[in-house]
């Protein structure tokens, strides 16, 4: 196989691709799906547009196998979050390739996701693979601010998507060190789930010269001060304790018996504290709340007669929200309003003992012997929610190798994913899907 024709390939693909202005709001996600309609119409792979809500639109694409075995999705969504362009090096638009990068909105999150599908179905069809199962594209819109119009639109509007047995969609990546050396390969089957709260505190308005005890952003100050060092409970999922029971051969001889059982280790006073200071570590063990916005007053010297303010809460799935709830309730006292904003529901991570999970260790031996495959607890929320709800075992991985530094451009200034990564990302999905599809 010439990986070296596919990558110029790919490339041009991704280029045109990024110059798709897609950012949402308003998304025009139509405009992305229609690029996608043409590539595959010149390919002969049948394809269908989608668009529920004008300018949002969704492309399905089918590579038919013999049926023997259950369809795979390969899932990405076309939107794409706001840039500051002033702040960039290069228009964030033109698909630039610089010292081997190519920068754009969209290159880490999510449009080479979207580009590697499509490529993996052309490659496929191209060298004349036997699939035992059909290969599905679905490339979506409305990712970015909840799914409405994409994926949660998808399951409940496409029948094509009630047989699919696996799926793979954005999320863990193959993580490197300040060298360069891959540390492990995070796989993410499961995601916390989302509670988005408003609270409110009410009182007395007033002058600002005359101060009194019924001051409403006194009220909610205090009240989110109680919550603020609220440390929650342990909740440690069989995933996280395996995640972290894999990466103890890498840590020192001192730290490696804690993370070899973390439940035991986290009893540890010092090692407790060394092992929350990090934010991705902490939130995999426990619930979280995060303090987002306040609003209360609007003029110096006018004390209000109301105020505000919205927590970001992301719990451990398979325990009782109202468990949280009601444990929140104490910490804010009775005087504090709330309202949920937005919440998802608690469903279970997807199991690990799968063809699919397996040729990803398999392909991460050949590639890197030694490295190993972690199962991700998700802290934060993509589509895969939604595809999980419907019974789809789902795995998230974006199939690039990043260190921790460059996973901080997803939404931020200069985003950009190498060529080289290109070329594995394309190699490596081919690979497993060869394998579990043939």
């Amino acid at each position: 196989m010439n990986w070296d024709v596919y990558l110029k390939e790919a490339t041009e693909h991704l280029q045109h691709y990024i110059r798709i202005d897609t950012v949402n709001p308003p998304g025009n996600e139509i405009e992305g799906a229609k690029f996608f309609e043409n590539l595959f119409n010149r390919e002969s792979i049948p394809c269908e547009v989608y668009e529920p809500e004008k300018g949002r639109g969704n492309v399905l694409a089918i590579l038919k196998g013999d049926g023997s075995k259950r369809p795979i999705l390969l899932c990405s969504h076309m939107d794409v979050v706001p840039v500051e362009r002033e702040k960039w090096e290069v228009d964030p638009f033109s698909g630039t390739i610089r010292n081997g990068y190519l920068y754009g909105r969209g290159t880490l999150d999510d449009k080479t996701m979207g580009i590697l599908e499509m490529m993996t179905l052309f490659i496929a069809k191209r060298e004349g693979l036997r699939l035992k199962r059909d290969l599905l594209f679905l490339a979506t819109a409305d990712e970015e601010t909840g799914g409405r119009w994409g994926v949660r639109w998808a399951v409940q509007n496409l029948p094509v998507l009630d047989d699919v047995e696996y799926a793979l969609n954005e999320g863990g990546d193959v993580i490197l060190d300040e060298k360069g050396s891959p540390t492990r390969y995070e796989i993410s089957n499961g995601q916390k789930v989302i509670c988005h709260l408003k609270l409110k505190a009410r009182g007395t308005s007033g002058h600002g010269s005359m101060p009194h005890r019924d001051n409403p952003n006194v009220k909610l100050v205090q009240a989110l001060d109680q919550v603020t060092k609220w440390e929650t409970p342990f909740k440690i999922l069989p995933s996280v304790k395996e995640y972290f029971r894999k990466l103890a051969p890498r840590q020192s001889p001192r730290e490696r018996p804690f993370y070899e059982d973390i439940e035991e280790g986290l009893k540890d006073p010092s090692f407790l504290a060394r092992f929350t200071s990090n934010p991705i570590y902490n939130a995999m063990i426990r619930d979280t709340i995060a303090l987002t916005t306040l609003q209360g007053g609007n003029k110096t010297n006018v004390i209000p007669s109301e105020s505000s303010a919205t927590l970001d809460c992301r719990l451990i799935p398979g325990y009782p929200k109202e468990d949280f709830l009601n444990e929140l309730r104490r910490h804010l006292g009775h005087e504090i309003e709330w309202e949920v904003l937005s919440e998802s529901r608690s469903i279970p991570p997807s199991p690990l003992d799968t063809d699919l999970f397996r040729a990803i260790e398999r392909f991460a031996q050949e590639r890197d012997p030694g490295c190993p495959v972690l199962p991700h607890l998700l802290p934060g929320a993509t589509d895969s929610r939604y595809l999980r709800e419907k019974g789809i075992i789902t795995y998230d991985f974006c199939f690039a190798r990043l260190t921790e530094d460059e996973l901080l451009r997803v939404h931020a200034n200069n985003e950009r994913i190498s060529l080289e990564n290109l070329r594995f990302g394309m190699e490596m999905m081919f690979s497993i899907i060869r394998e579990v599809a043939t």
